[in-house]
């Protein structure tokens, strides 16, 4: 329902791709939510209203979500708070942590509160951005995306009222 009405908002006649998810569930040890998964497929590689990237299976490796969490991994301590993204750490199979899904203008960051031992549909959103400090959500990806480009009362996330008509860009 919420892929259909973030469709139907931004004029985008929806894809249909067909992504195989198994490499980056494989690589994430973990099933990525359905939701998330269908909204990759909906609308593929590229940007909401210039301001929203949501990361999916990207051959050119720019916005491709397993690649993205692995360079986040790179420079994040083993066990304990990551500095960079305290109170949290990254994600890492087995274990609770973040796993970025998409990023913002405006240093925004989208994660997962992700652990394998719980249904990723109920996996909060978290996210930091300039200047609201690190913040948990309860809604599905799909949601949080609808309600950041039509809502404007969904603060401090919503780009409604900077921008009225939100749009989708596709990027190849």
């Amino acid at each position: 329902m919420w892929i259909e009405r973030i469709a139907e908002a931004t004029n985008w006649e929806p894809l249909r791709l067909d992504i195989s998810w198994s490499g980056v569930e494989e690589d994430l040890g973990t099933a990525l939510p359905e939701d998330y998964k269908k909204l990759a497929e909906m609308f593929g590689k590229g940007e909401f209203s210039q301001f929203l990237r949501v990361f999916t299976v990207d051959a050119t490796k720019q916005f491709d979500l397993a690649r993205i969490w692995k360079k986040y991994l790179e420079g994040s301590p083993e066990d304990g708070p990551d500095p960079l993204f305290k109170p949290y750490q990254m994600y890492r199979p087995g274990r609770r942590g973040l796993i970025p899904w998409a990023f913002g203008e405006m240093e925004c960051n989208y994660f997962w509160l992700a652990s394998a031992e719980e249904a990723p549909a109920s996996w909060p959103i978290v996210t930091q951005g300039d200047p609201y400090p690190w913040q948990e959500v309860s809604m599905s990806t799909s949601e949080f995306v609808h309600r950041v480009l039509t809502d404007p009362e969904f603060e401090p996330f919503s780009i409604a009222r900077l921008i009225p008509e939100p749009d989708f860009y596709p990027m190849n």
